[in-house]
């Protein structure tokens, strides 16, 4: 095997492959052009347990701009990675407490903007609520309902199988069980080669997909990279055919902070959206410091559990929202996390520091942005086609985070309550 690449992606989930092979396709056809070091297998992080909604509302009109280029690949996905992506259109509805004026504001003005970036997303009535969810889920009088026709549902371990199958397809080779240890670095801060425990391997380019390993991995470059893990917990329920209708939306509840969605036929699956709280930021970049594992917590066994307290927590939440199924029966959890940032943005584009290094990070948001995520690195890198010319990623630089504490910028996260 060639350990002399043009480009070296580190992580192989789905950003990392997503970058791979829309890099391998501008490139040409010829094989060895392109390597994806992966400490375990593709898709082992938090790739494999992955909600795998794909929406476009954002609070960020750049963010929901993208979101909705995403959206378009993801139903036509063979011409850009070579393989096909079930999927359903299964669309949402965002469930909005009632909290006054102010809060009417900020749902109108996200309403607005998604008008604005020619995204269907709109206010629904009660009736119109009922309609669409067969009179399961419970509709209360103080509450907004929004909804989004263009969500689509995929499903994780189709999303796995595709990587792999991309991966062969695209001609990527594929360095699994391989860890990186260090860098090799020229007089000006370029990286010339990574080190790893299979041998050094020598490229061009690097980009850095590695999400929530990403501070430890680049500390010895003195490269700050702000990233810590946010628990999330994610259950299952069985159901019965009759409790809730096969063409259910997923429902984004943010009274009750989960979302629903059927799922796999007989299956109610449920998870925390992520907590846009300042306390709660800065607890989890705390516990990142203080947590011996690093990233490698995901890989920990209990993590394939949900306890007593959770499920309780849960199946009072099924109850509050879908009040005709009554007490469902558990069929197993989970805990997972999100990939979060100080501003719960992605850190996505060139390093400025080391001109050759690339960031493509998704702040717990991966899965929906990964085509189009890959085409904007894949242009940077190879200066070759287009993405769209009205993306600018500016917003999303990794600079954003040394030009002021990290601090800054979990206090204004609150107050963008709804760029979920």
């Amino acid at each position: 095997m060639s350990m002399n690449y043009h480009t070296v992606v580190i992580g192989g989930g789905c950003l990392g492959c997503a970058c791979a092979f829309s890099i391998q396709k501008r490139l040409g056809k010829k094989a060895g052009q392109v390597a994806i070091v992966e400490k375990k297998v593709l898709g082992a992080g938090l790739s494999s347990r992955h909600s795998a909604i794909v929406r476009s509302a954002n609070a960020s009109p750049m963010a929901a701009r993208m979101a909705k280029q995403a959206t378009a690949y993801w139903k036509k996905l063979k011409p850009l990675w070579g393989i096909d992506m079930p999927f359903e259109q299964s669309g949402a509805i965002w469930i909005a407490a009632n909290q006054g004026r102010q809060s009417s504001q900020k749902w109108s003005a996200l309403e607005n903007a998604m008008a604005a970036e020619d995204i269907d997303f709109r206010m629904l009535s009660h009736l119109e609520v009922e309609k669409l969810c067969g009179k399961a889920i419970k509709i209360v009088p103080e509450e907004n309902y929004y909804y989004e026709p263009e969500v689509l549902q995929l499903d994780s371990s189709q999303i796995l199988n595709a990587i792999q199958s991309a991966a062969r397809r695209n001609k990527i080779d594929v360095i699994e069980h391989c860890e990186v240890v260090d860098f090799s670095c020229d007089s000006r801060h370029n990286i010339e080669a990574i080190k790893t425990n299979q041998g050094e391997i020598r490229c061009q380019n690097i980009v850095n997909a590695t999400g929530a390993w990403s501070a430890e991995l680049f500390a010895g470059m003195d490269i700050e990279i702000p990233v810590a893990l946010e628990p999330v917990y994610a259950a299952n329920f069985l159901l019965s055919t009759q409790d809730i209708p096969v063409t259910l939306p997923i429902i984004a509840d943010f009274v009750n902070r989960a979302y629903f969605r059927r799922w796999r036929g007989s299956i109610l699956h449920m998870h925390q959206p992520r907590s846009r709280s300042p306390k709660d930021i800065a607890s989890s970049f705390s516990r990142a410091l203080m947590n011996p594992e690093g990233a490698n917590v995901i890989y920990d066994a209990s993590s394939f559990n949900v306890n007593y307290q959770q499920l309780e927590d849960y199946l009072l939440k099924v109850q509050q929202r879908f009040p005709n199924i009554g007490r469902p029966v558990y069929a197993g959890g989970y805990r997972s996390f999100f990939d979060i940032t100080p501003d719960l943005k992605f850190i996505l584009g060139p390093d400025h520091r080391s001109t050759n290094l690339y960031h493509c990070l998704g702040a717990g948001q991966s899965l929906k942005y990964a085509p189009i995520f890959g085409e904007i690195i894949a242009r940077l890198i190879t200066g070759t086609g287009k993405v769209k010319e009205d993306i600018d990623i500016t917003e999303f630089s990794i600079e954003r985070f040394s030009k002021k504490p990290i601090s800054d910028f979990w206090q204004g996260t609150e107050q963008d309550a709804q760029a979920l």
